[in-house]
Parts: C-alpha cells; structure tokens; sequence
C-alpha cells in the first residue's frame, strides 16, 4: 500500500491471510508514527479482483472488525463501516406481521425521506423520515378488512401493500409485500 498525504509518501507492507472459512484479514506490522485521520481502499471489479463476495454486498449492512495497536501498546477495537459503490438504492421489507387490528411492517430505508403504505385492507399511512435505516409503521387495517378477518378467523389472507418511498434528495422508490394476515 502507499499512504499518501501532506506532502508525505510511505510504502507500507502488509501480509494477508486467508482462513478455512475464506475471512480475510491483513496484517501491517510496522506502521510509521505519523497520524492517518482516514484510510481508503478501491479494489478492481470483475473475475480478478482481490477479493470476492458470497452474495449481494447492497443487501446488508456492511462492517469490518478492526484492531487498531499503538506503538505504545494500547489497543482500539472497532467495527469500522463499509461502504460499497455502485448499489442502486432500495427500500426493502424485513418483517411484517398481523395482530389484531393492526398490520406491522418493518422497513429499510436508504436515506432520509418519506416512506407511503397504501393498499387494499390497509388505512394509508405515511411517515417522515430523518436518516437512513430501519423504520417500524403500524397500519390499521380497513374496517372492511376487519370484518373480513373476524368473520375467516383462523385462515390466512394475503393483502398487497404498497410502499413509496420519496427521498430528500434522488428519484422515487416503491416496493411491494403480501402482508399474511391470520
């Protein structure tokens, strides 16, 4: 690696490892005493890169376990976010549920914005939202869908939901789910 910064360039050597389980880790044994406030690593795309992935990196939330060691012997450890480029962004259902006259449905968001559920058997609902992350709406199902869930009490229903999600800043996003409601 060559870090780069403040008129300074320093050849840094490192060794990788790779386990029985295909975790990766490096290794930079002789760090100089010189501050890094940030460090970036851009790896080639395509069958040859460095490293590969086993599934879809947009999916989940990335984090890689880091053990910082001062010269000095005082340790930091930290699980240092990962950020991957070029994932087209998403809102995503993790769970939903049912429970008497209310549907739960928790939703990841990419960014700030406000997400909209509509759709048959529920009241629309919207929500505004500060950040990016994991949202929780309680929606309460129509009066129509309720008689319709007492009266078939103990069978399951599916009913289509539909979610928008208008960012601050970027283009429209919509999913869709099929609460199971008992």
């Amino acid at each position: 690696m060559v870090l780069q910064g403040y008129g300074i360039t320093i050849d840094l050597g490192g060794e990788t490892f790779i386990d029985k389980r295909g975790v990766t880790s490096t290794t930079f044994p002789a760090v100089p005493d010189l501050p890094v406030s940030s460090f970036e690593l851009t790896l080639p795309e395509g069958p040859y890169s460095a490293l590969d992935a086993n599934g879809d990196l947009c999916v989940e939330k990335l984090v890689m376990p880091t053990t910082f060691t001062a010269q000095n012997g005082a340790v930091v450890k930290q699980q240092t976010p990962i950020s991957v480029q070029g994932c087209r962004p998403a809102i995503r259902v993790l769970r939903h549920s049912v429970k008497g006259r209310h549907a739960t449905v928790v939703v990841s968001v990419p960014s700030a914005g406000r997400l909209i559920a509509d759709g048959g058997g529920v009241l629309r609902s919207s929500r505004v939202i500060a950040k990016a992350g994991t949202v929780t709406l309680t929606l309460e199902l129509s009066r129509s869908e309720q008689r319709f869930v007492a009266r078939h009490r103990g069978r399951r229903l599916k009913v289509p939901l539909e979610l928008s999600f208008i960012p601050a800043r970027g283009q429209s996003l919509q999913a869709r789910v099929a609460v199971l409601m008992r």
